[in-house]
């Protein structure tokens, strides 16, 4: 390890101790011993008739010195221990924060986890009332991530990562997923761990690009042929489909934009003008193309009803939506082009 707690419960670092001082292991709080060599670095270790279970000693150098430095950070907002166990889940977040009454449970996550681990994790510490923040290394940084990944560390449609080397926190937030693009978002550097970050700026994508790539999709046959069957059933064409369905920059979902809104305008027709129906029905209808947890797809259910809405597709009214016009599909490709914004 490379970070141990010294007489005064000082969290130091191998590299700024001496054999003089005397250190125990913030897990366990035995004794540890300096070690230093030719070969390996300074580090701390336990003695050989050591029994502890709760600190690991083969944790990267990033992750210990991401934990150290994230411990120093937290300081500000509250006691902070590092590698604290929890007996009543056996669980040991590497940073445990009381704050305001309530603690927090940090986890700094530098190397891949499955989601089914992160699950058992949070619904440890939410059994005893411990709020969680997972915060990733740089190795997460650096990569391109998934939708998926992305999911599994979302708080609050936050990302936060800390990257040790140059001690600062970096915030991701505003995410948006266009068609054939990447995943977007604004990144902000912070010395804060909880940061407001806020944006006025509309960016938009190029409809007709976006257009012509469906186009493309259709003749190499990857779109679902159980939709094109049935447009063609119903004496339409995909690509003469309003322009609505090619404005989405939703994230987290398991199919492109324009085939959820697609799927939505369909799922009003079907309804009817004039018609109500209850909104967590077609909330409930919506979240199966969603990826994340359940308040997540709620949330980017009720963001699509709210776009129908202001398209005066429908009205809410309470838990009810009335509705009130069908979308206008276009005779030709030429005449849909034409009615792009340039």
């Amino acid at each position: 390890m490379i970070i141990a707690l010294n007489k005064n419960q000082k969290y130091v670092r191998a590299t700024d101790a001496t054999k003089k001082q005397q250190f125990v292991c913030p897990g366990c709080n035995e004794k540890v011993i300096l070690k230093s060599g030719d070969i390996k670095q300074k580090h701390f270790a336990h003695y050989a008739q050591s029994t502890c279970a709760t600190f690991s000693e083969n944790e990267t150098t990033q992750h210990l010195a991401g934990k150290l430095q994230l411990a120093t950070h937290l300081q500000q907002y509250g006691d902070v221990k590092i590698e604290a166990v929890i007996p009543e889940i056996n669980q040991r977040p590497d940073i445990l924060m009381a704050r305001d009454n309530q603690r927090i449970a940090i986890e700094y996550q530098c190397s891949p986890i499955s989601q089914k681990k992160i699950d058992q994790r949070n619904a440890g510490y939410e059994s005893q009332h411990i709020n969680v923040i997972w915060i990733l290394g740089n190795n997460y940084h650096v990569k391109n991530m998934t939708q998926t990944t992305i999911l599994k560390f979302l708080i609050r449609g936050n990302l936060t990562f800390y990257l040790p080397d140059i001690e600062k926190f970096v915030h991701r937030t505003h995410f948006k997923k266009y068609d054939f693009e990447r995943v977007r978002y604004i990144e902000k550097y912070s010395h804060h761990l909880f940061e407001m970050i806020t944006s006025d700026n509309v960016v938009h994508s190029d409809i007709k690009k976006h257009i012509y790539k469906l186009q493309n999709l259709i003749i190499q046959k990857r779109v679902d042929e159980k939709l094109v069957r049935h447009l063609y059933q119903h004496n339409r064409r995909l690509l003469h489909a309003p322009l609505w369905i090619h404005q989405g920059s939703h994230f987290g979902l398991s199919i492109p934009n324009w085939q959820w809104r697609l799927l939505a305008l369909l799922l009003i027709e079907r309804i009817g003008v004039g018609n109500v129906i209850h909104q967590g029905i077609l909330t409930d209808k919506l979240i199966n193309y969603v990826l994340g947890d359940i308040i997540f797809k709620k949330q980017q259910a009720i963001k699509l009803i709210n776009e129908l809405a202001q398209q005066n597709y429908i009205v809410q009214k309470g838990q009810y939506i009335l509705v009130q016009r069908m979308p206008t599909w276009y005779e030709s490709m030429q005449q849909k082009l034409g009615k792009v914004r340039k």
